[in-house]
């Protein structure tokens, strides 16, 4: 999780255990004892629970392709926090008597082709509660309905992957570098959910990519808000105007012009021309412009239900949130609790 080898985290611990005392204690030839134990603890940035917990959960149908960007260090370091995560939070709902499933199932709106697109997003937007409104925060929105979103700091050339645990549980990562504009975030992570709501077993993955690029455009932005905006097909489109809307639903300037194409508002040779436009000036510009929010809380409110109904203790609540008591209780509740 840490992204070191055993020689790095020799160096770590400043050579007070050697790379080859650290791979017995890997291998189980050797258990640690309590100093030992503290050092790792240190070194790692884990509490002494991690080292005692059970290791249960199992990445079923990760797309991997997501991550073939990254070096084999960094695609590990991903997907061993992910599973570290998703650990501390399955265990949490299991306490709290908390079901795991989504309020849809799993891979299943079939798709034929292009034009079956805008009904899933009709029937997700449906699903999630959303109208034709702005989804001001995508994370809180999914966890709302069940669907894990965490994030890691990687590459930038990673931007996302999703998984499924146990046919049931479905989860979201996606990569939250500074360098990564916010709205490219929020499409990366509507996106990976399309991978997780559509039937789309019998696309090779160029096709997949389009299929939830579209969707992720029109959950972002519906094809009803997108005409208001226009007001019927365009031979001019100006920045301004894409900046209100991206302003407002919180989606790339791209998107939305690419949005306009698909539903005929613009031409073909209109919208070569503005990517020409927007790869030599506007690109750079996507990281400004929308100031959302995307993260939850649902996780420590979790945590803080569980302590006020006395279904785990203070001790055990700090434990999943990887702290020590002491800064869990600093930081989460009241002072004369």
């Amino acid at each position: 999780m840490s992204g070191l080898s055993l020689q790095d985290l020799s160096d770590q611990l400043n050579g007070t255990l050697s790379k080859q005392a650290l791979s017995r204690l890997e291998t189980g030839e050797q258990f640690p004892d309590s100093d030992t134990l503290s050092k790792l603890c240190s070194a790692l940035n884990v509490t002494l629970d991690y080292f005692f917990k059970d290791a249960s959960v199992e990445l079923d149908q990760v797309e991997f392709r997501k991550l073939k960007k990254l070096s084999v260090k960094e695609q590990e370091r991903v997907i061993s926090t992910t599973k570290e995560y998703l650990e501390r939070y399955l265990e949490l709902e299991n306490l709290l008597g908390i079901t795991d499933r989504t309020s849809f199932a799993l891979r299943s709106y079939p798709i034929k082709d292009m034009g079956d697109i805008p009904g899933a997003v009709k029937e997700m937007r449906k699903i999630l509660k959303a109208g034709n409104d702005p989804i001001y925060n995508c994370v809180e929105l999914l966890e709302e309905h069940n669907i894990k979103v965490y994030h890691v700091i990687a590459d930038p050339s990673f931007s996302g992957m999703s998984t499924i645990i146990g046919n049931e549980v479905a989860v979201i990562v996606f990569n939250d570098h500074d360098e990564i504009p916010l709205v490219r975030k929020r499409f990366t992570i509507l996106h990976e959910l399309a991978h997780l709501y559509l039937k789309l077993d019998d696309f090779d993955e160029r096709e997949c990519e389009r299929f939830c690029d579209a969707f992720a455009g029109g959950v972002l932005l519906p094809d009803e808000k997108l005409m208001d905006y226009f007001g019927g097909k365009r031979v001019t489109v100006f920045t301004k105007e894409l900046q209100f809307i991206k302003k407002n639903y919180g989606i790339a300037l791209s998107a939305i012009m690419y949005r306009a194409k698909t539903l005929g508002l613009i031409s073909e040779s209109y919208m070569k021309y503005f990517m020409i436009r927007y790869n030599q000036n506007l690109k750079k510009s996507e990281r400004m412009g929308y100031a959302g929010r995307e993260e939850s809380d649902r996780f420590i409110q979790l945590l803080i239900r569980g302590i006020a109904q006395e279904i785990i203790s203070t001790t055990k609540a700090a434990a999943l949130n990887n702290m020590t008591l002491g800064e869990f209780r600093e930081k989460y509740l009241d002072a004369n609790a």
